[in-house]
């Protein structure tokens, strides 16, 4: 590929004294950088394009962020390019049809509009067939609203500007679908204010927000890594699932959860049919925990557990629905003996013993600390079981999977936490 541009020493010493060495960048990233403006004519001096680096718990990551204008002035310089996309903003009261086959949309704005239901976009060629799409505005709007996204709920341009913004993204996706403009990622996809910093942008706000947002998934499916990631674990609120389809017919969950630990917002995407029907069930406001694991800085679900306090108000819940209020004394004899046996066997002053059915042992480790998930059933119900500490993780290593074992546990906010191992309960018979 011929360059477009080539630079200067001078030019490329102050590139890099600019942008790659406040970013903390590497020699093999810089030449990387500068491989790629040089390709694409893209200059950084003139704010064309902006290095990003930051860390993650898998190491750290580089993107080079530039704007829709950035790759319209690349594809200007493309064999086959007639002119710039035809692209608007679709609301609620407009008459629309979308015609990917052909290549068009037929669209005429309603005379009461109500709110965005997404743009498109149609770019011609000059040997090819003309290429439309159709961007939904409600995932990219979930995914970089700094209201919704940022630690403190400060408004960005998805928030003041969000048919600009959705069309941007619209003309993108076109652009590259007609034009190879590689992995160049645009500052209007992950929710950068119009002013892009130019100076140590690896160490902006701008960055630390983008670094955290997750796209949408029509992307994620086409590049996904195909290795074995690394699993991770969260205790979040549900706030939303829905199920989407992608443009080649294809199925997948976005679910809008709200971390515990941190507060924050983010998407998770369910692949998984088992689990995205499971999800229909999952009623807004309840605390599961996630297995997630992390595929081009997406999240996606590998398994979810309800939590033990989940459990408890199904439970209260099915109570009262049969009787019309709670009641803490059954009526039934046979229900009184099964309460009973619901109550732990006995009590310690640092917890009660449970006869549990060990299912599985999962150990783990966040922030350098041990944990383990214990999968078990008491009374014929699954519950699931936290260690934390040194002490506790070596214990929960310790048991089998398959095997009974009288466990002394504490319940604090919710959850059943291990305190010790008495020993392996016989079993009947």
């Amino acid at each position: 590929m011929e360059k477009a541009i080539q630079f200067s020493n001078n030019e490329k010493s102050l590139i890099w004294n600019r942008f790659i060495k406040p970013a903390n960048g590497t020699q093999e990233e810089a030449e990387h950088f500068l491989e790629v403006c040089e390709n694409f004519g893209l200059n950084p001096l003139l704010g064309d394009i902006v290095f990003q680096r930051y860390e993650t718990k898998r190491g750290a990551k580089t993107q080079f962020i530039t704007t829709r204008d950035g790759l319209l002035r690349v594809a200007t310089r493309q064999p086959g390019y007639v002119g710039p996309p035809n692209a608007n903003v679709v609301k609620e009261g407009d008459h629309f049809e979308f015609l990917p086959s052909e290549g068009t949309v037929r669209h005429q704005f309603g005379t009461k509009r109500g709110k965005i239901l997404g743009a498109y976009a149609i770019m011609q060629h000059k040997t090819h067939h003309p290429v439309a799409v159709f961007v939904d505005f409600e995932e990219y709007f979930q995914a970089n609203s700094g209201r919704q996204n940022s630690r403190y709920g400060n408004p960005n341009v998805w928030d003041t500007l969000p048919s600009a913004m959705i069309v941007k993204i619209a003309e993108t996706f076109v652009l590259r679908r007609q034009f190879p403009l590689g992995g160049l990622h645009t500052q209007e996809e992950i929710g950068l204010d119009e002013d892009m910093p130019t100076e140590g942008a690896g160490q902006t706000p701008q960055k630390q927000q983008a670094s955290e947002i997750l796209q949408p998934a029509k992307e994620v499916q086409q590049e996904a890594e195909q290795s074995e990631p690394e699993t991770l674990t969260n205790e979040v609120a549900i706030k939303s699932f829905d199920i989407k389809t992608t443009s080649s017919e294809k199925k997948y969950g976005l679910l809008m959860v709200q971390s515990k630990e941190s507060e924050k917002k983010f998407q998770v995407l369910v692949k998984d049919e088992q689990l995205m029907e499971s999800l229909k069930q999952v009623t807004e406001g309840e605390i599961l925990e996630l297995e997630l694991y992390e595929e081009n800085s997406f999240y996606f679900l590998k398994n979810y557990a309800k939590t033990i306090s989940n459990q408890e108000d199904e439970d209260e819940n099915a109570e009262v629905s049969q009787t019309g209020q709670p009641s803490d004394q059954p009526d039934d004899p046979a229900q009184e003996s099964e309460s009973e046996q619901q109550e732990p066997s006995a009590q310690t002053e640092s917890g009660n013993a449970y006869n549990v059915f060990i299912q599985n042992v999962t150990i783990g480790e966040k922030a350098s600390e041990k944990f383990a998930k214990i999968a078990g059933v008491i009374d014929g119900k699954n519950q699931l079981i936290l260690a934390r500490g040194n002490e506790a993780v070596q214990k929960a290593e310790r048991l089998e999977q398959g095997a009974d074992a009288s466990l002394i546990l504490k319940k604090e906010n919710g959850f059943l936490f291990l305190v010790d191992v008495v020993q392996p309960a016989e079993k009947a018979g």
